[in-house]
């Protein structure tokens, strides 16, 4: 097709955009086209948009779909809401105009005096989803969510299951952004996450370390649900001696009841709240400042017995950490290296295994110091763990003793497709174990020796003292 001929078909598929919309060239009445992918749609969108001036909401509804346009089927409107009694021109038209209206209990009960037929939601949502698809094919059908159903919202999962081409989505105002009004402070660069409804805490940790950061907002937003309660956070927060934070509740936005309270950890922890809310978390203190390589008295550790700053580095670096999900520390001692990887997996988590409880202490110390929360420390023996441990991208196995093979091949049974294990040795004993046991398809394992020493002062001038040697040996499987 020639470029001439490619820009002819692209003007049929050119819409109006509204007159009154300066964002789009500064130029009001700009006629333009949505072009992302093959046939001038965006990648992966399979319908044509329409945008009308002043938010005109016409649209093919019939069951044929016009050149360029939507997949044959009914329209299913999916409708985020901010509050009953405030509804749009546009919204109450569909509502008064639809033949099924779905939704929550919430949201039927303040909606219920419309005409169409209710589905609401009760029970599982994959069965109420695929009623819902199946009526919207001929019927004209509202689905109701709450604030911006794209912003963990109704729409991902709804649009696995209805064709993007059959949807259209009204977004409402979200209660981070009534929260924030209330707040009074912006919400540009927040952290947000969800754990309503979902077992979302090991990305809230990973949020709240990001959050947490030099440079960040100092602040995280969450969703929360009648189980994952701000009660429960704050004692989660806790439990990690992650008591830099506050925490303010906002309840019942835009509804009767509204508050907004500010609370520390220990005092939120066994108050109650009103079902509806979301908790946001603010730095009130600062963590120390991490970085790779850190010099051994930046960590809590015991006589010494901790892997060297320049060890920390190579092992890390071997790991190639960019974009990893699950590490597991095995022997982890005061978590030096947990720690630290932690600051490479930023959305990821770290899970660190030692057998003494002391260290364990220590370990604890060090997460809280640095705000690493996304670290998981875990007392026990490591063969007693792993089992029960997810299963792990890369494994830094930095101390096993005697069970250094079995270790190897415990981790290497749980190990993604495409996963990385490091072991650190001193003894040639150990070396020998570890490159045998780290033998896989691919070849034998890299084995790097690291002989190193530091300066120090005499007399003016300085001399160098030894560490031990290390070998680190690592292999992909």
């Amino acid at each position: 097709m020639s470029r001439r001929d490619h820009g002819r078909r692209g003007e049929r598929g050119c819409r109006r955009y509204g007159g009154g919309d300066r964002g789009l060239r500064g130029i009001p009445g700009f006629h333009g086209c949505f072009i992302g992918g093959p046939g001038g749609r965006a990648a992966g969108v399979t319908g044509a948009f329409k945008v009308t001036a002043g938010g005109d909401d016409s649209r093919e509804r019939s069951g044929a779909a016009p050149e360029g346009g939507r997949e044959a089927g009914g329209v299913l409107d999916l409708v985020g809401l901010d509050r009953a009694d405030d509804l749009t021109p546009r919204i109450r038209k569909l509502l008064e105009e639809a033949e099924v209206i779905a939704g929550p209990p919430r949201w039927m009960a303040d909606l219920g005096s419309y005409p169409g037929e209710k589905l609401p939601l009760a029970g599982k949502l994959d069965p109420w989803l695929a009623r819902l698809e199946e009526l919207s094919r001929g019927r004209r059908c509202v689905a109701l969510a709450s604030g911006d159903p794209n912003f963990y919202g109704l729409a991902r999962k709804l649009l696995t299951v209805v064709p993007a081409g059959r949807t259209v989505i009204h977004p409402a105002t979200t209660t981070v952004q009534k929260a924030f009004a209330r707040l009074k402070t912006t919400w540009a660069g927040v952290e947000v996450e969800s754990l309503h409804g979902r077992d979302g805490w090991r990305s809230f940790f990973a949020a709240l370390f990001r959050a947490g950061r030099k440079g960040a907002a100092g602040r995280l937003a969450v969703y929360t649900d009648p189980v994952n309660t701000p009660a429960l956070i704050a004692r989660r927060l806790l439990e990690r001696g992650q008591g830099a934070w506050r925490l303010t509740v906002c309840e019942n936005l835009d509804a009767p009841g509204e508050r907004v309270v500010e609370l520390g950890l220990e005092e939120a922890a066994v108050a109650e709240f009103a079902p509806l809310n979301l908790a946001v978390l603010t730095l009130a203190g600062e963590f120390r400042e991490l970085s790779l390589g850190l010099p051994e008295a930046s960590y809590e550790h015991q006589a010494g017995l901790i892997t060297k700053s320049e060890i920390r580095s190579a092992a890390l670096g071997t790991l190639r950490l960019a974009g990893v999900e699950t590490l597991w520390d095995i022997g982890a001692g005061s978590g030096s290296v947990s720690v630290e990887a932690g600051m490479l997996l930023p959305r990821g988590a770290v899970w660190a295994v030692e057998r003494d409880p002391s260290r364990v202490l220590q370990a604890r110390a060090n997460r809280s110091a640095y705000g690493c929360s996304h670290v998981e420390i875990l007392e026990g023996e490591a063969l007693d763990v792993i089992p029960d441990l997810p299963a792990p991208d890369r494994v830094f196995i930095g101390g096993s003793g005697r069970d250094l093979g079995r270790v190897i091949e415990a981790c290497r049974s749980r190990l993604s497709p495409g996963g990385v294990i490091t072991a650190s040795v001193v003894t040639h004993a150990s070396l020998g174990a570890a490159a045998g046991s780290l033998a896989g398809p691919s070849g034998p394992p890299a084995v790097l020796q690291i002989s190193c020493a530091r300066s120090r002062e005499l007399s003016g001038s300085f001399y160098f003292t030894p560490l031990n040697q290390v070998y680190l040996i690592t292999n992909s499987f």
